[in-house]
């Protein structure tokens, strides 16, 4: 009886087609995977807002009588106000309109989604370290980056393909083609085109900027470059400035009233284009993680929190609801700061005034604070999407492999939710009290009542503390994995629902249905007792069916 030595033959684990496209077959799959919960908001946002658009436009101003009045109402703005928006072109046809009124949010919302997305897709994770498992594999820095960036211009193009279909839907259900509503495929298109092409600019400039300074330092400055370039673009003073704006050299791009200029959205896209290779090959040719220094800080240790689950959590989510602060006080500073000067004007205009009257009833719009509240029906979609990745986060214990080493310690399940309940909580009081302080500062310049626009600030930490709750929820009933997605789902849902259903006139119980149409108008001190119940209900139950339906189930 003999034995026969050798090398054993090694074969290749096999990996299927659907692995490699989407899963964990591949660095091109798995980040698709890990970019579903971005795809969502940025689809929902986006396709969302052209559909609302549609619909308030079409029926509001149903009549050539009223279309006439809207383009008498365009010519009167200023010129830098209109510059500021939009190209104000056939502004009395839906296309015009939503051109006008709100394409510059459409490009600006794609520009801060492959920001914060580009940014960190390489530079986030080489500073945690997770990325030099990968990089020490056969595939190499540039394949690696490659794979990763292609991942993320597949989710830009689905979502820019939702979005065109919005648009030519959103037209054909809510348009009239007899007063030049339609909008043609092409016009669609050329729309999209044009948001994916700026927002990838700006991506592109903090993907190349992230090896060099870091997630932080890269996102802020890629940030503030694209603030300033759609600023530069309304106003004269500042044309040197809008000289190297991409708002600027597409002005004459409006193509939802079918006038198209390709050579200057090919421009964009060739700059684009320029810059994410030029980061990839910045990626190839640096170290792993070394940066210029320009990141944000570290937090102390003090607050990383190690003396019980709920510490823990917090300290997790700490550096998340800072960020959310800070970005929704600078958001509400500036809302509140400008909303004392939009109620004049719209005093000192009445036919201004009646069409705003029209479009948003129930709102006094010569009154700085119903302003600010009707501006607050925006923030409340970035408040529940802050509560969806703070459950993201909760989450990462779970689909990270991590809580396996938790439960090996004297650390009940149920314990393990409620702590990460508690401390996704205290991160939405964090987040609210810099939206509080933004908006505190705003008012004072802005001619609203401080203390009543402060206290408001609450109504969007309870919204987001409900959609803490329904994702845990989500999370210990059902997975994890899908717990920040329905989150997330749920808050775009909310969102259709409260803007659609007013002005297509739906049976009061659809509008019912959104959580939002429940919680009054706190910024001006009118409060619906229903919807803080609700959101309470909804916050702390959301957490308990969590931490009961997670003892009847496998962990992973």
């Amino acid at each position: 009886m003999g034995a026969q030595a050798g090398s054993p033959t090694l074969r290749a684990p096999s990996v299927s087609l659907f692995s490699r496209i989407y899963g964990f077959g591949s660095v091109y799959a798995k980040t698709l995977r890990d970019s579903r919960l971005a795809f969502i908001i940025a689809a929902g946002v986006l396709g969302g807002m052209m559909l609302v658009a549609g619909a308030a436009v079409g029926s509001v101003f149903p009549t050539p009588e009223s279309r006439r009045e809207v383009d008498k109402l365009i010519a009167t703005v200023p010129s830098s106000m209109s510059g500021l928006f939009g190209n104000p072109i056939n502004v009395g046809t839906l296309g015009g309109v939503m051109n006008w009124k709100y394409g510059p949010f459409f490009a600006l919302g794609a520009g801060l989604w492959s920001i914060l997305a580009l940014s960190g897709t390489l530079a986030g994770e080489a500073s945690r370290g997770s990325l030099d498992f990968v990089a020490s594999s056969p595939f190499g820095k540039r394949r690696l980056a490659i794979e990763k960036l292609t991942a993320h211009l597949t989710m830009v193009g689905l979502a820019m393909v939702v979005l065109a279909v919005c648009a030519w839907a959103g037209a054909t259900i809510y348009g009239d083609a007899s007063l030049g509503d339609a909008i043609p495929p092409v016009s669609a298109i050329g729309f999209a085109l044009w948001v994916g092409f700026i927002g990838l600019a700006f991506g592109g400039l903090a993907f190349v900027l992230a090896p060099l300074l870091g997630r932080s330092g890269s996102a802020g400055v890629a940030g503030a470059a694209m603030v300033a370039a759609w600023v530069s673009n309304g106003y004269s003073a500042l044309a040197p400035v809008a000289f190297f704006s991409p708002f600027h050299w597409t002005a004459n791009h409006v193509a939802l009233v079918g006038q198209f200029d390709w050579p200057s959205l090919a421009l964009v896209g060739v700059v684009a284009a320029v810059l994410l290779v030029a980061g990839v090959e910045v990626f190839a040719r640096r170290d792993l993680g070394v940066t210029a220094g320009l990141s944000a800080p570290g937090l102390p240790a003090a607050t990383l929190g190690v003396g019980g689950p709920a510490r823990r959590a917090f300290g997790d989510q700490l550096p998340r609801a800072l960020a959310w602060g800070v970005g929704l006080g600078l958001f509400g500073a500036m809302l509140a700061a400008m909303v004392g000067s939009l109620a004049g004007q719209m005093a000192s205009a009445p036919s201004f005034r009646d069409v705003f009257t029209t479009l948003f009833p129930g709102y006094d719009l010569t009154r700085a604070g119903d302003f600010l509240q009707l501006y607050a029906q925006m923030l409340f979609i970035f408040a529940g999407y802050a509560g969806a990745t703070l459950v993201a986060k909760w989450a990462s214990d779970e689909t990270e492999g991590r809580l396996e080493m938790l439960l090996g310690t004297p650390l009940a399940r149920g314990r393990w939710v409620v702590g990460g309940g508690v401390g996704a909580f205290a991160a939405v009081v964090i987040m609210t009290a810099g939206l509080a302080l933004g908006i505190g500062l705003g008012a004072v310049s802005g001619g609203v009542e401080v203390g009543g626009a402060v206290t408001g600030t609450a109504a969007l930490g309870l919204y987001a503390a409900a959609m803490v709750g329904v994702g845990i929820a989500v999370g210990g009933f059902w997975r994890t994995s899908m717990a920040a997605e329905v989150a997330a789902i749920v808050v775009t849902a909310t969102f259709l629902i409260d803007l659609l259903a007013p002005p297509l006139r739906l049976p009061d119980w659809v509008h019912q249905l959104a959580l939002t149409a429940h919680m009054g108008k706190p910024m001006i001190g009118i409060w619906d007792p229903a919807g803080i119940v609700a959101c309470v209900v909804i916050a702390v139950g959301g957490v308990a069916l969590g931490a009961w339906g997670i003892r009847r189930r496998d962990i992973g």
